[in-house]
C-alpha cells in the first residue's frame, strides 16, 4: 500500500456528518480485496467481513468513522451570499476560510466573508464573532445563488492533503479517515494468515453527530469484541498542564477506563510490548468521546476498547499526523488479531 496515496483518496473527498456516500463508495473499494464480503448499508456504513471459517467463532470488530466535520446552508440571501451553521467546527479559525458547497449541482467554491482590519471599529478584532453571524461569499448574484444552493446543502473546508517535513502528514478529515486506514493497513498484514476471529471492519458514519452508524451496525452484527480506532490530542507548543496529549510520534494511545475495559486494554500492551511497538496509556474513566460510548450497550453488552491515533489541531482544516504512528497502529491491530483466539 502506498500510504500517502491512500490516505489522500479518502481525505481530500466529502463527506459530512449525514451524507458520507461518497466517501463510503471508495472506502468500500479500498477494503474488498481484504474481506469475504464488503456492502454499503442505508446509512453508508462500509462493513467488511472475513471468516476465520470455525463454527462458533466470537466476532472481533473494528470501527474508524468515515464523516468528517462540516456545515449546513441555512439560507440563501438576496445578495448571493449564504448563511450556514456548524458541526463539530470552532467559528473562530472561519473568517476567510475556503469551504466547498456540495449542491445538486456538484462541488462549488466559496469563502466565509471577513471584515478587513481597515473597516473593523475598535476592539472587534478582540471578538469571536459567532458562526450565525457570518456569510459565505459565492462570487455568485442573489437570483444565481439561490438557483444552485439550496437550504439543507452541506459544506465543508475546502484543499487537499500535503506532506509536511519529518514524516508529517497534513489537511482534512484525518479524524477519522487516517484510522480507517491504519486497519487497512493491518488488514495487508493480515491477508492469508489464519485466524482465530471472525473479524469485521466497519468505516462507520454520523459519528460526529452521535454514533448513530456505529450503533447501528453493533446492533446488527453482535460482536463479541470492538476497538474504536479513533484520534486523540497530540502535544503542540501552547497545551497546558491539565490537557491530556500525547506525543507526535510516539506510538498508539491505548485507553483504561469503562470504556475502554482494563482487560482489553492491558491485552493490547501485553502485544505491543511482546511486539515491540511503541504505545502511550490513557487514563479514560467514562465517555471515551468515540464509537466505543456507541457500540458498547448494545444487545447483551460488547467487550470494547479504544485505540487512538495522536493529532494535532483535531476539528480544523489542517490537522497534521504522522505517518510513523499510523504504521504502528496497523502493526498492533494485525498482532492483535492474529494471536486473539476470543478470550482476553
Amino acid at each position: 500500500m502506498e500510504l500517502v496515496n491512500t490516505m489522500k483518496s479518502l481525505t481530500d473527498r466529502y463527506g459530512v456528518s449525514g451524507d458520507e456516500f461518497g466517501v463510503s463508495a471508495q472506502a468500500a473499494e479500498l477494503l474488498r480485496p481484504y474481506m469475504d464480503r464488503v456492502e454499503v448499508d442505508k446509512l453508508g456504513n462500509v462493513i467488511g467481513c472475513r471468516s476465520c471459517g470455525r463454527e462458533g467463532a466470537k466476532k472481533l470488530l473494528l470501527d474508524a468513522h468515515l464523516d468528517q466535520i462540516g456545515f449546513v446552508i441555512t439560507e440563501v440571501l438576496e445578495e448571493g451570499f449564504c448563511r450556514f451553521i456548524g458541526m463539530g467546527v470552532d467559528p473562530r479559525m472561519l473568517l476567510g476560510s475556503e469551504l466547498t458547497v456540495l449542491t445538486k449541482d456538484g462541488p462549488i467554491p466559496a469563502v466565509v466573508s471577513c471584515i478587513p482590519p481597515h473597516l473593523q471599529k475598535a476592539g472587534d478584532n478582540k471578538k469571536a464573532l459567532p458562526i450565525e453571524e457570518m456569510v459565505l461569499d459565492l462570487g455568485m448574484s442573489g437570483e444565481k445563488a439561490k438557483e444552485t444552493v439550496r437550504v439543507g446543502d452541506y459544506a465543508a473546508f475546502a484543499g487537499e492533503a500535503f506532506r509536511l517535513k519529518n514524516d508529517l502528514l497534513c489537511g482534512k478529515s484525518m479524524d477519522d479517515r487516517a484510522c480507517f486506514v491504519c486497519i487497512l493497513l493491518a488488514l495487508e498484514e493480515l491477508k492469508d494468515k489464519e485466524l482465530d476471529v471472525d473479524l469485521i471492519v466497519l468505516g462507520s458514519t454520523k459519528e460526529e453527530v452521535g454514533g448513530h452508524g456505529a450503533r447501528a451496525r453493533a446492533y446488527l452484527d453482535a460482536p463479541d469484541y470492538a476497538i474504536a480506532i479513533d484520534v486523540c490530542h497530540a502535544r503542540t507548543g501552547d497545551n497546558k498542564p491539565e490537557d491530556r496529549v500525547f506525543d507526535l510520534g510516539g506510538g498508539p494511545v491505548i485507553g483504561f477506563g469503562s470504556n475502554s475495559m482494563p482487560k482489553f486494554a492491558r491485552r493490547l500492551c501485553e502485544v505491543a510490548r511482546a511486539k515491540e511497538i511503541p504505545y502511550q496509556p490513557e487514563a479514560v474513566p467514562s465517555h471515551s468521546g468515540t464509537n466505543a460510548w456507541s457500540i458498547q450497550p448494545i444487545e447483551g453488552g460488547v467487550c470494547t476498547a479504544v485505540l487512538s491515533l495522536p493529532l494535532r489541531y483535531m476539528h480544523s482544516p489542517v490537522e497534521v499526523l504522522k505517518l510513523k504512528d499510523m504504521k504502528h497502529v496497523g502493526h498492533l491491530l494485525a498482532e492483535f488479531t492474529l494471536g486473539f483466539d476470543g478470550n482476553l
